[in-house]
């Protein structure tokens, strides 16, 4: 069966025959309800999502269409179907049904075949359009649930809520067998490199405890240190009562506090934090100091700088004692060497 164009147009672009084609070849009956299918698919492709109906198919599809159902080679290439497509549409942005079948006889015209063996290509992908995509490489954050915060791990996070009181856990207080060890540890570390006395553990001292203790890991962090810590400055028992403003510091029942939101985002006990912070109760902070290398002129004192200078200093003072007034060009000459 045949169909007259709903235009007349002459085809005389480079690469199509100069006579209008006149007639196109419909597709066969059995065959036309899968090509109207497979147009309305590739017509919907890429589209916003959303959008109820879409009217007529762009190039961009139109191309792929091509693509997909394997129709190009030599002859056909994506600039014969560009022109194609400009042809049947006459400076539109999209095609009806009836001007794609036009457009693929002009194809097959340039193809050198007949359009009958376009229809079946396009019949038997029945597929649809084919989706390529990238696949994403392993991603040790994403994959190894290990590294999970409590959020992710679906577990309560009180360290992603907001700043109120309300939020923050209630501590569970250490046991009578290391309760001394963790407060004179939190003692400890409370004075450790302060220039005067304060009132309080620091951000900083806060660190250092856990990095003494060895408690960081894959979850407990220095990140989540650091957020542990500014959320158990809105916990009650807070070192400004006396101040108008808050405290930098933590108070001991606050630092308890910071123990038990680090507990949450380690996944462990606060039973085991205790024990390990106890257990270091006897040895204090680690400090650590850069030990100076060897220099010749200090560390060895039988050195022939040292006799020189020692021979000369001996000399100048015998005789500055006998002439006073050659004292300050002696020690002008000591000075220089």
């Amino acid at each position: 069966s045949t169909l007259r164009p709903p235009f007349s147009v002459g085809f005389s672009t480079t690469g199509f025959s100069s006579h209008s084609p006149g007639l196109c070849q419909m597709p066969t009956p059995a065959d036309a309800p899968v090509m109207r299918a497979c147009f309305e698919r590739f017509s919907r492709f890429g589209e916003t999502p959303g959008v109820a109906h879409v009217q007529g198919m762009t190039n961009r599809n139109f191309v792929k269409l091509a693509k997909d159902c394997a129709l190009l080679d030599k002859r056909l290439t994506v600039t014969v179907l560009d022109l194609a497509f400009a042809k049947v549409t006459r400076g539109a942005n999209r095609i009806s049904y009836e001007h794609f079948l036009v457009a693929l006889e002009l194809c097959a015209e340039k193809k050198g075949c007949e359009a009958s063996e376009l229809h079946a290509k396009i019949v038997a992908s029945t597929a649809g359009p084919v989706v390529t995509a990238t696949i994403a490489e392993a991603s040790r954050l994403h994959d190894d649930q290990t590294t999970y915060t409590a959020n992710l791990r679906g577990e309560h996070a009180p360290l992603s809520k907001g700043d109120s009181s309300k939020s923050l856990p209630t501590p569970t207080k250490p046991t009578s067998a290391v309760a001394k060890s963790v407060e004179r540890m939190f003692g400890t570390y409370e004075r450790f490199g302060e220039t005067a006395a304060t009132a309080g553990m620091s951000c900083r001292n806060f660190v250092k405890l856990a990095k003494d203790c060895e408690l960081l890991d894959k979850r407990l962090t220095v990140t989540v240190l650091d957020l542990a810590f500014a959320k158990a400055r809105n916990a009650p028992g807070g070192l400004s009562l006396m101040s108008p403003e808050k405290s930098k510091n933590l108070s001991f029942e606050q630092f308890l506090v910071a123990l038990e939101l680090c507990r949450v985002e380690k996944g462990c006990k606060i039973s085991d934090l205790y024990a390990q912070i106890g257990a270091r109760a006897d040895r204090g902070p680690v400090v650590n100091a850069t030990v100076a290398e060897h220099v010749r002129f200090h560390d060895k004192s039988d050195s022939g700088y040292r006799t020189s200078l020692g021979q000369l200093s001996a000399s100048a003072s015998s005789a500055a004692s006998k002439d006073p007034s050659r004292r300050a060009s002696v020690d002008d000459t000591i000075a220089a060497k």
